[in-house]
């Protein structure tokens, strides 16, 4: 079942002050991030481009991202979530899964947590 704004970030203040992993599938790609979640909000963004969508999921703290060149820090001490006019979320036991028309995610609680 589709998950609203609201249900998704309870889900993730619930997860708050624990790392988390992030796993985006985009076209093909595969793209693996942790963060130490410290704080959740969907902004609006009101100028858009081609890589800008008008709203987003930022996820604050610090974490890193997988690199060709190994582990960097992420940039900004954020995640961001681009999300397109036609996205889903849905909770699936511990782990959160987001769909947009350009990628798909799933965020859950990094092992040993």
């Amino acid at each position: 079942m589709q998950q609203s704004q609201e249900e998704i970030k309870k889900w993730l203040e619930e997860h708050k002050e624990q790392v988390l992993k992030i796993t985006k599938v985009e076209n093909g790609d595969l793209d693996l991030a942790a963060i130490k979640l410290k704080g959740v909000s969907f902004v609006q963004h009101r100028q858009t481009d081609d890589y800008l969508s008008t709203q987003a999921l930022l996820l604050r703290g610090e974490g890193t991202v997988s690199t060709p060149h190994g582990r960097e820090s992420l940039p900004g001490a954020a995640f961001e979530i681009a999300l397109t006019d036609n996205w889903d979320g849905r909770r699936d036991g511990n782990s959160l899964h987001l769909k947009t028309e350009r990628a798909s995610y799933t965020i859950e609680p990094a092992e040993g947590q």
